[in-house]
């Protein structure tokens, strides 16, 4: 049955991430924090980053924080509703209840966060698996990348622009939360293949809007209208 282009471009954008992620649980849920996750994230947190300092604070903040779970996606909205392309509106909807559900884990996995008493800078506390920050920077930027890459992506320097753009994101918003001392190297890891598997059911879910109703500018409401259907 793996035969079928479309059953294997599902196992890799979903079935193996998934994969991944159970086994990163399984390791969380036996031996965290993992020799790895102390011998990594100390190293990262002993870059010395002199007068770019800020570096690890503005992807923690830009990737996750209040900048890019609240600012940027009010903007985002507003810009595709001055646009009517009101179909973006679903999916940019389903980024945040699709982020709860990637990180429900956190309320039933016992996970500690980096400490000193572990070895390394940090607060402590619970919750630490996997990373919402990353979660929220693989989905949301992601959708963000899709949407920028379907209108500007007709070149490929215009394509490896975007996904650079993205994965820089990603990468800026996981070296944050381990600097930070927010979060495990592992935990970050679990956060970005967790927002993979959301951003591929956005993409599905804009996909099922578009078959739905195929008129790009034509507002959902009417477009659901009996009119328009006939």
């Amino acid at each position: 049955m793996w035969r079928t282009p479309a059953l294997r471009r599902e196992a890799a954008f979903v079935g193996l991430p998934l994969l991944v992620f159970l086994g990163l649980l399984a390791v969380v849920t036996s031996a965290a924090p993992t020799g790895f996750d102390r011998e990594v994230g100390g190293a990262l947190q002993s870059i010395p980053w002199g007068p770019l300092h800020i570096v690890p604070a503005a992807g923690s903040d830009i990737g996750g924080g209040v900048y890019g779970t609240y600012l940027f996606p009010a903007m985002l909205g507003t810009f595709v509703a001055a646009r009517r392309q009101w179909r973006w509106l679903v999916p940019l909807a389903a980024v945040f209840a699709l982020h709860y559900v990637a990180i429900s884990p956190k309320a039933f996995v016992t996970a500690y966060r980096p400490s000193p008493e572990f070895g390394v800078y940090g607060a402590g506390g619970m919750e630490s698996f996997p990373s919402g920050h990353v979660q929220w920077a693989a989905s949301f930027y992601g959708l963000l990348a899709y949407m920028a890459w379907r209108e500007w992506g007709t070149s490929r320097r215009n394509k490896v622009a975007i996904i650079g753009a993205w994965a820089a994101v990603v990468a800026m918003t996981m070296l944050g939360r381990i600097e930070l001392g927010r979060h495990w190297p592992i935990d970050t890891m679990a956060g970005a293949l967790a927002g993979l598997v959301t951003l591929r059911a956005l993409v599905a879910l804009h996909g099922l809007i578009e078959r739905r109703w195929p008129a790009s500018n034509t507002p959902l409401a009417e477009a659901g209208s009996p009119a328009a259907l006939a």
